[in-house]
This record gives structure tokens, C-alpha cells and sequence, in this order.
């Protein structure tokens, strides 16, 4: 069990406007010390207006929102940014977008989805002004499959980066999801797209690996822990872990840990230890950070809670038995963090508080 202690030393609003929903908020330091946000904004999680905006700080706590970064496109929902600094100084912006139908993104009663592609935007002036989407193709049949961006792009060294992604099925497919965490790979820095490896699979459908989220450790290996649930119920296992030695070519089998969590994002400490943000979907619920320094026992005694969601966790009940309809309707998520320089860890995500969904950021120390 890791030893240590986790505190709370600053916390902050990235995004708070009550005319509409802040999510999935991102947080990036930059090589000129200052800082760049993304997240998506609409009336609802996953409603059709929902669209990037780009935030900018020059220190971390007090942010400019620069507004939407893209065209207006009502053909398309954009979902779930994340911006990285690339070594020759560029900015590189991966994200989702959903077709835009008369149907809701997810359909309770087909368990189908809408039509998503994986994007990439590029910008070459500290994030000012970026290019037009750019469409990552993924080589599985798209009349069985579909395809989002889940995690972070892994730069597992220049020559090989990684777009993690899950797979769920289109509503024109009439049989059961073949759910497959996964990823596609570049060796030429993200101008083609080739290679694709699979991360995690249950072959029989019983288990699905959800919303994998990665770090690369201080020994280079790479870690994902996914959101594990059992297909066709109400049922989450404790989140589990995969690992890859060889830079994603291969993967370790799932490994259960002790966090009763849905999304988790692992956060890689200099020491060897990794801290874990996950939401917590039990009563009482919320978003909580542990420690752990064998990436499987995590100290849940002495974990932080950065976000208590008391009787603001749902946006109220459905009348389906879907348990993914359900989820449609959760008032907090997807956190992430990152580890500063100054050994503390920098904690963010979405909630819900007196009526107003928005963004916030939490910074904690580890002792």
C-alpha cells in the first residue's frame, strides 16, 4: 500500500456561465509558462449544439475563455478535447465529433450510437488559430462498428504515437456491440494512420472496457485503466488496468484494483507511485484521488475527495432499463490531471453545482 498523503492546497473555476453546460474541460502548461484549455459546451452532455471552446491563463487559476476554436457546423456535435504540446512547439488537438439526426447520440432501445469520427487540429501559433479538422481513419468495418476518441494521444516516443479509442456499434447494426478498447498508430508525427492494436477484449461480451485513460510511468512503460462494466446490467467491476511494455505493441490482461470507480485517469509521479482521479458512483458520490505504488492497491483510506457531488449527482431518472440511458443523465465526470513540475498534482474535470454545470481545477500536494 503507498504511503503518503494526499492534500488540497488551491482549487479554482476553469468555465462557469449559467446560459449553458461546461464538460470534459482539458488543462495544458505551455513552454512559455503559460497555460491553454479546451472543453465542450452545450445545453446538455451530449446534445446536439455541443461545441470546443479554447480558454486561456497565465498562471493556471484565472482563465480567459477565447470562445468556439472551430466553424459552426450543425451537421456535427463536438465532444471531449484534449490539447498537447509537441516538441517543435505546435499544438495538436484531438477530439470527437457525433452526427447531428433527429435521434439522440445514443438510442436505449437499438443500444446503437451515432456515427462518430476521431479528429485532429492543428496549431502553429500557441493555439490563436487552428486548422480544419483533419479525419483519423480507423481500418474496422463501419457497418458493424463505430469509433471515438477515449484517453489521451500517447506520444510513446517521435517516431510512434498512439490514438486511443473504444468501439461501440452504429444504430444501423442490428446484433450485440463488439466493445474493444484500442488504439491506432502514427510513425510520421500524425500524418498518416495505420496500425491498429488492440488494447483490451472481452472476445465472450461479457465485460466492456470503457473510457480508458493512460500515463506513461518513470520506467516508460505504459499504463491504461478502464471503466469496467458487465454488458447488459447496472453492474460496474472495480476499475482495471492494462500495461504495455513495447510501446502499445503488445498488452498485459486486465487486472482488477481496488477503486469501485467508473472513469479513472492515472497520473504518473516521478517516485515510481501513481495517483488515480476516478468518480466515485457509489453513495456518497463524487470524484476522489488515491494513491497507489504497485498500480494495484491503492491507499483508499487516505484518498482526497476533490469534488462532492451530494444530491447533484444525476440530472434525474429515466424510465429505460438501459443502463447506458442512464449515463446520459450523470451530472459529473470525466476527470483528469497532470503532474506539475513542482511535484504537485493538477486535478480537472465537469460537475454540477446549484443548477450550473461547469469546469473546475483542484491542486493537490503528495507527501
Amino acid at each position: 500500500m503507498a504511503q503518503g498523503r494526499l492534500r488540497i492546497v488551491d482549487q479554482g473555476i476553469l468555465s462557469h456561465d449559467t446560459s449553458r453546460g461546461a464538460f470534459m474541460p482539458s488543462m495544458t502548461p505551455l513552454s512559455d509558462g503559460t497555460w491553454i484549455a479546451c472543453q465542450h459546451v452545450g445545453k446538455e452532455l451530449a446534445s446536439a449544439d455541443n461545441r470546443i471552446e479554447v480558454l486561456r491563463s497565465i498562471d493556471g487559476k484565472h482563465w480567459q475563455n477565447q470562445g468556439c476554436m472551430h466553424a459552426m457546423d450543425d451537421r456535427w456535435a463536438y465532444r471531449g478535447p484534449d490539447i498537447e504540446q509537441l516538441p517543435d512547439g505546435r499544438l495538436l488537438m484531438t477530439a470527437t465529433r457525433f452526427e447531428n439526426t433527429d435521434a439522440a447520440l445514443f438510442n436505449p432501445d437499438s443500444e446503437g450510437l451515432q456515427r462518430p469520427e476521431m479528429l485532429l487540429f492543428w496549431s502553429t501559433d500557441q493555439g490563436a488559430n487552428w486548422s480544419l479538422p483533419e479525419v483519423v481513419p480507423v481500418d474496422l468495418p463501419p457497418e458493424r462498428y463505430t469509433w471515438n476518441k477515449a484517453g489521451r494521444l500517447i506520444q510513446s516516443s517521435p517516431l510512434r504515437w498512439l490514438y486511443t479509442f473504444e468501439t461501440w456499434k452504429p444504430d444501423t447494426y442490428d446484433g450485440t456491440p463488439d466493445q474493444k478498447a484500442a488504439a491506432v498508430i502514427s510513425s510520421d508525427e500524425g500524418q498518416t494512420w495505420g496500425e491498429l492494436t488492440v488494447m483490451a477484449d472481452d472476445t465472450t461480451g461479457k465485460l466492456l472496457w470503457w473510457d480508458q485513460m493512460n500515463t506513461q510511468l518513470a520506467n516508460g512503460n505504459l499504463l491504461v485503466m478502464l471503466w469496467t462494466h458487465r454488458y447488459g446490467t447496472k453492474e460496474d467491476l472495480n476499475v482495471h488496468t492494462i500495461i504495455s511494455e513495447d510501446e502499445g505493441r503488445t498488452w498485459s490482461e486486465p487486472r482488477p484494483t481496488n477503486l469501485p470507480g467508473q472513469v479513472c485517469s492515472p497520473i504518473a509521479l516521478p517516485d515510481g507511485r501513481v495517483a488515480a482521479i476516478y468518480n466515485h458512483r457509489q453513495q456518497p458520490q463524487g470524484i476522489r484521488v488515491a494513491l497507489s505504488d504497485d498500480l494495484v492497491s491503492f491507499d483508499r483510506e487516505r484518498e482526497a475527495v476533490v469534488f462532492d457531488a451530494g444530491v447533484e449527482a444525476t440530472f434525474g431518472e429515466t424510465d429505460h432499463e438501459n443502463f447506458l440511458a442512464e449515463h446520459m443523465l450523470i451530472a459529473f465526470g470525466k476527470p483528469q490531471g497532470i503532474c506539475l513540475t513542482d511535484g504537485t498534482l493538477l486535478t480537472f474535470f465537469w460537475c454540477t453545482s446549484q443548477g450550473v454545470t461547469h469546469t473546475r481545477w483542484v491542486r493537490l500536494s503528495v507527501d
